[in-house]
């Protein structure tokens, strides 16, 4: 397979048909190059995009986007504009190397060959080429017809949102800015404090890293204007001090923040923006607890249960291979271990370990009464956890030095179970440790999991569970690590929020995935 391809496209209702070529043949990234109704092989390419403006198409890419979206969770899909406003132009320019060109319509080699070889600017060594002919199928391939909203294009052009992971709904919503844009597009890219009330937004990517990917993807569509990506810390970004702004693009779904950010230019004296609204893009692929339309938390959603970043292997031994799962309290830990014990993972249960380590006759259990005094006892000698547990969850001093008597004992007797486990015929361990995080484990593991639950849910739970007041559930979630650093150590995370039925699909997908990988590793 080739890691890039570029499909040559007359009829965007063609698409649908070609998905089985294309994923067949292409692998990583896929370049879309529209050429509207016209015979590409006729030999003068300088003519085939029709003289028609270039927003006009704006629809059509966005069937493009859509009709693609059902591989896009593997394919890069790059739709190339600057062609499509300068009709002119024959020369394809791409950032990456094409190594196979797939033609919706029948030619020949010599023909193909010709096209690839004048149009092209970036090819491999060693491409190659596929034709599609769907011409006998007339009334399936009509192009759709769209009404023209707005011919009108803009020397500059504005727009915002997260554009967490690049994904088509954010591609249809860049392009037809890009398209309607003839200098410079500034796009606004949310900082951290105008995400933390999304869904899952522990997984959104660093600011930084999303203002690269903006950046970089249009650079690589359209590079025929510049473009300035921006952090921005509330709804206005530049757009509240740029008079040199035309026009806002905006979804559905933001059309009222357009509204008000011309309300502030108004009384700024600034210039209104026209504003396009881009239609939301539906997602064939939803389920229950996702949106309907093509969105980032759905993307996030998808990510649950998937590896987001190598596993730690170092010099460690393959075997046993240890699964280090954590997760912030009421986080669900527990009944993710079941469903990996039941799914053949041996279970050590750290949690479980301190507790018998606090047993009389511990030594454990005479070092904290060394420390905290007999008045944490109960009349029949045992230590009263809640007592001791009121005492150091208001007391970070005190907590830090629990936590120094019992996490080395705690290790200590984890990794004797972890070779009893191994030792009865156990590949795949999973230790289960609230404070993995906090007590440095991580190096012990091959992988760490990671539960989490948005903090609201943490707290009703805490509180049902716990029978603990409002205020007492949220101390005891804040003295561990948030969920934004437990996210940045975990090579997987699962979100118990929902069902145990759409917990358990996390935990499966996540387990299938480790064992095909220990599979072909071994092999």
């Amino acid at each position: 397979m080739a890691n890039t391809g570029l499909l040559i496209l007359t009829n965007p209702a063609k698409v649908r048909k070609l998905l089985p070529v294309i994923k067949k043949h292409v692998l990583k990234t896929l370049y879309i190059q529209y050429f509207p109704e016209k015979n590409i092989f006729a030999g003068n390419y300088s003519g085939t995009i029709s003289q028609k403006k270039s927003p006009q198409y704006s629809k059509n890419i966005a069937d493009i986007y859509v009709n693609t979206s059902t591989i896009a969770s593997r394919l890069d899909i790059r739709v190339l504009l600057t062609n499509m406003k300068h009709p002119g132009r024959s020369i394809i320019n791409t950032k990456k190397p094409v190594e196979i060109v797939i033609f919706d319509q029948t030619c020949s080699k010599k023909e193909a060959d010709t096209f690839i070889q004048d149009c092209l600017a970036n090819t491999s060594m060693d491409y190659s080429f596929v034709t599609c002919n769907y011409d006998q199928e007339q009334n399936d391939n009509k192009d759709v017809e769209h009404a023209v909203q707005n011919l009108t294009t803009y020397k500059n052009v504005v727009l915002g949102g997260t554009f967490d992971r690049l994904h088509n709904g954010h591609k249809i919503l860049l392009s037809a800015a890009a398209l309607r844009c003839t200098e410079k597009l500034t796009v606004g890219v949310t900082d951290i404090n105008m995400i933390s009330g999304k869904l899952l937004w522990e997984l959104i990517q660093p600011c930084t890293k999303r203002i690269s990917g903006v950046k970089e993807f249009l650079e690589d569509v359209d590079p025929s204007i510049t473009y300035d990506i921006v952090p921005i810390n509330d709804l206005y970004g530049p757009t509240k001090e740029d008079p040199t702004l035309e026009m806002i693009v905006v979804s559905e779904e933001t059309k009222r923040g357009g509204d008000k950010i011309n309300e502030l230019r108004l009384q700024k004296n600034l210039s209104k923006l026209d504003i396009y609204i881009v239609e939301l893009a539906g997602d064939e692929c939803y389920n229950e607890i996702e949106e309907a339309k093509i969105s980032s938390s759905n993307h996030r959603i998808r990510l649950l249960g998937t590896r987001l970043q190598a596993p730690r292997i170092n010099d460690k031994p393959s075997e046993p291979y240890i699964i280090g799962l954590t997760g912030g309290i009421a986080s669900g830990k527990s009944s993710v271990a079941e469903k990996l014990e039941k799914l053949g993972a041996g279970l050590v249960n750290c949690d479980k370990l301190a507790h018998d380590l606090y047993l009389p006759g511990k030594d454990c259990f005479h070092a904290i009464l060394e420390h905290f005094g007999s008045s944490i006892l109960n009349s029949d000698g045992f230590i009263n956890r809640k007592l001791l547990g009121d005492i150091v969850f208001n007391n970070k001093e005190q907590l830090e030095k629990l936590n120094k008597l019992i996490w080395p004992l705690i290790l200590q007797e984890a990794k004797k179970q972890i070779d009893i486990l191994y030792s009865k015929g156990y590949n795949i361990i999973v230790m289960e440790a609230a404070v993995l995080i906090q007590a440095k484990w991580q190096n012990v593991c091959h992988e760490i999991w990671t539960c989490i639950i948005p903090q609201n849910e943490a707290i009703k739970r805490i509180m049902n569970r716990n029978k603990l007041s409002e205020e007492a559930a949220k101390l005891r979630i804040e003295i561990q690590p948030s969920n934004t650093e437990q996210v940045k150590e975990a090579n997987v995370v699962i979100c118990t929020l929902w069902s145990h039925e759409i917990t358990l699909e996390q935990v499966e997908k996540a387990w299938k995935e480790l064992t095909a990988a220990l599979v072909k590793e071994r092999k």
